[in-house]
């Protein structure tokens, strides 16, 4: 009974950290969902606006990652690169070590890009799945009210999902549905930020 209950408190102190150290960045202003999440997978969904063309996000998704990505979730603040090709990495690199953060494994420009693999925490685990990016023109119609400001209609929506599969555990330990459901709602506000960060800089540059 005591190591179990240990085992608990432990699941419960590392996603309280991995909340506080994940989302430092800054507060996110996209839609965000988690469709579903246990201990075996998850399925997230977030969505976010540009005043800018969708051929100026994408550009800056592909080329600038390395301007728009918050280096507080990188490995170690490294510089980072986004290959527009399939087999092509989205890797983090120093002068003394390197990381594949994910792989891609299918890209139409302006349109989509798939990336597949784990991140952060979640690659050591074993946890695995694919991060589809769409890309899509709207107009006045489409456009959330949040984001009209200034009589400017929002011209790019930015639509980021995860569906991964795997055994979510904590040092070994395989975690309840509750503690996965924790873990997977940090995700969740640290994508809603990543996806925000790029969205931003297309609209300030």
């Amino acid at each position: 009974m005591t190591k179990k209950l240990k085992t608990r408190s432990s699941l419960l102190l590392t996603t309280s950290f991995l909340a506080t150290v994940l989302s430092a960045a800054f507060p996110s202003i996209s839609m965000a969902d988690v469709n579903y999440a246990d201990n075996s997978g998850f399925s997230i969904t977030n969505e976010s606006e540009s005043y800018a063309p969708v051929e100026v996000v994408y550009s800056h998704f592909i080329q600038h990652v390395d301007m728009w990505w918050p280096k507080d979730h990188t490995w170690w603040k490294g510089a980072l690169r986004i290959d527009e090709q399939a087999g092509g990495c989205f890797c983090e690199t120093t002068d003394t070590a390197s990381a594949a953060h994910m792989q891609v494994s299918y890209v139409e420009p302006n349109k989509k890009v798939v990336m597949t693999g784990g991140l952060g925490p979640l690659q050591e685990m074993g946890v695995t799945g694919a991060l589809t990016w769409v890309f899509s023109t709207i107009d006045s119609s489409t456009s959330s009210d949040a984001n009209k400001q200034d009589g400017r209609i929002p011209k790019t929506k930015v639509t980021l999902t995860y569906h991964a599969s795997g055994n979510i555990h904590f040092n070994g330990q395989k975690a309840s549905n509750e503690d996965a459901a924790n873990l997977v709602r940090v995700v969740d506000k640290v994508q809603a930020q990543q996806l925000n960060a790029l969205t931003a800089f297309s609209d300030n540059n």
